[in-house]
């Protein structure tokens, strides 16, 4: 067997709309686009994340969504409250509130249906590198 490597490259969001969906995506993330060849373009966006090597890859597709994801995003906060309001001033829903095994969370859906999570700070050194969203005015 031969050595070789692999990684997490993209973590896949289906949108319904690219321009939309790199927009929310950009604005709730904080995260920049890169640019794609040309012939993926009309189908995909890739995002950089501020502070990570993961990129999300927005895919368009028409495909109604129908059952729960088997993935998602957590975003870690230090004010869930807060952060659920920001996101849902870029479009998001409320879906969920969750109370489960000492975590108090929420559900949320981006403009989509997609699910994602809002909670508590899991990972405070790696969030205390992160600028405020109040400081960065950006929704």
């Amino acid at each position: 067997m031969t050595s070789h490597r692999s990684r997490v490259a993209h973590f896949v969001v289906d949108v319904g709309d690219l321009e939309r969906g790199a927009a929310f995506w950009i604005a709730a993330l904080g995260a920049t686009e890169e640019p794609l060849d040309p012939k993926s373009s009309a189908v995909y966006r890739r995002l950089r994340l501020p502070d990570a090597p993961v990129r999300v890859l927005l895919q368009l597709t028409s495909d109604p969504k129908s059952h729960k994801e088997r993935m998602h995003l957590d975003l870690e906060t230090d004010d869930v409250e807060t952060e659920v309001r920001r996101l849902e001033a870029l479009g998001a829903t409320r879906w969920s509130r969750q109370q489960e095994r000492g975590h108090d969370f929420w559900v949320m859906r981006d403009p989509w249906g997609n699910e994602f999570c809002v909670l508590q700070t899991e990972f405070p050194d790696l969030l205390a590198q992160r600028p405020s969203w109040a400081a960065r005015d950006t929704w």
